[in-house]
């Protein structure tokens, strides 16, 4: 490897600027055809696979002097891709690891030298023989920056890199469709006690003498693309269940692929709820047919079924549903569950003296039925299908009626009770006074 020196006299055509870009290289080049991309766990992230080599001609080669260098990686992804923090480049056979950390300093540097050297291959009229602009249009740019490596000559070294990226989450949380598309850039700088490692990041411009401190930088050098699976479970929507009830939570799953076939999951329910019992519609889920214009599956809810001890504490729990690719991928949703406790509530009492009956106001917690009974009382029944104020006559009968003509009143004991239409039982009595003239 040579260490970086001045040009002669400013360059001035593309043909010198791509003879520099040998002379100023570092130690560790992107090794050619050695990029892939995968997703291991059939859904989820993918990981961006390449190497780094010294002195590729045109394999890796021994390096031609000895010193201290730093390097910088430009990875473009779908924009909304989570990049890693940190990337380890892991040696092949001996030799140390470089370990990259994410700099968006360095992507921006990349990004306005590569387009720099386009400009100017262009006005040279020499633009198609320039590396394509990094990022590729309508990609991310994730820069990153090596710790410093002491190269040593006559030493040839080999790095595998292997950088796992998030698929992209829409602002909707819709699953992204794909494919996956990167394109990768490099570049390098000398390390010195005059040049410390935590200086700034400058790329070379192309344009007037490179300096010491500046580093090298090239434009996308390789391009790769794979085809995704991605699996989205919505947030339900909160659920309330009374004590001994069963609550039924839909979770509506959403796929989307540009590879084929698509996976099977395996279906788990979990819940927070002491002895709560679980249950799902379905142990599997398989996506329905793939639209071929946005290459997504129709929405299918999984519903989970969640029975509540009749002791359960009141208070919030979780649901959780997780899906499972046979390679191991997963996708998971938690819902909020909130176990309460029945009441009712007697909002007003009404009297009738014309007939010696009283209409009661209560508030009922849910869908159920609400009963009054009680001695010397005609039983009686209302309906609600939600939360509400129902209202329910009291009557008298028997004795009690004989009692309340021949006086012009009568007490009596309400007992109300509501059976939800899952769960326990609200309870509560009133005393009131019949009153007929």
């Amino acid at each position: 490897m040579s260490r970086l020196r001045r040009p002669a006299k400013p360059l001035i055509v593309l043909a010198a600027l791509m003879a520099m870009a040998l002379v100023f290289s570092a130690c560790a080049f992107l090794k050619e055809g050695s990029l892939s991309l995968s997703q291991g766990g059939g859904i989820g992230s993918v990981r961006v696979h390449f190497a780094l080599c010294t002195e590729p001609k045109p394999d890796c080669s021994p390096n031609e002097e000895t010193e201290e260098v730093q390097y910088l990686l430009g990875i473009a992804v779908p924009p909304g891709s989570a990049p890693p923090a940190t990337v380890t480049a892991a040696p092949v056979g001996a030799g140390s690891p470089l370990v990259f950390t994410r700099s968006d300093e360095v992507a921006t540097e990349i990004a306005a030298a590569s387009a720099n050297l386009k400009k100017i291959a262009e006005e040279k009229g020499e633009g198609d023989k320039a590396p394509p602009v990094w990022p590729p249009a309508g990609l991310q740019g994730v820069g990153y920056i090596s710790n410093a490596q002491l190269e040593q000559e006559g030493v040839q070294t080999e790095w595998n890199v292997d950088a796992d990226f998030g698929l992209p989450v829409a602002a909707d949380g819709s699953p992204f469709p794909g494919p996956f598309v990167t394109g990768l850039a490099f570049g390098s700088r000398e390390v010195s006690p005059a040049q410390p490692a935590n200086r700034p990041v400058h790329c070379w411009r192309f344009e007037a003498e490179p300096q010491e401190s500046e580093a090298f930088c090239a434009g996308t050098v390789m391009e790769g693309q794979i085809g995704t699976a991605d699996l989205k479970i919505a947030v339900p929507p909160p659920t309330s269940v009374f004590l001994g009830g069963k609550a039924k939570i839909a979770f509506p799953f959403n796929f989307a692929t540009t590879t084929s076939p698509s996976p099977s999951f395996a279906l788990a329910a979990t819940s927070t709820l002491p002895k709560g019992k679980l249950s799902l519609s379905s142990p599997t889920f398989t996506p329905g047919a793939i639209d071929p214009t946005t290459h997504r599956a129709p929405t299918a809810n999984q519903t989970a079924m969640l029975t509540v001890p009749k002791k359960a504490k009141p208070g919030t729990y979780e649901v959780t549903v997780t899906a499972t690719t046979p390679q191991g991928g997963t996708a998971s949703q938690v819902a909020k569950v909130k176990v309460v406790k029945p009441k009712l509530k007697l909002a007003g009492v009404k009297l009738n003296k014309a007939n010696g009956t009283a209409t009661l106001t209560v508030k009922v917690p849910g869908a159920g039925t609400l009963t009054v009974t009680g001695n010397g009382i005609v039983k009686a029944k209302k309906k609600a299908k939600k939360a509400k104020k129902l209202k329910i006559t009291v009557k008298a009968k028997g004795s009690t009626k004989a009692q309340l003509e021949a006086t012009g009143k009568a007490k009596v004991k309400a007992k109300l009770s509501f059976k939800p239409k899952s769960g326990i039982s609200a309870k509560k009595s009133t005393s009131i006074t019949l009153k007929q003239s």
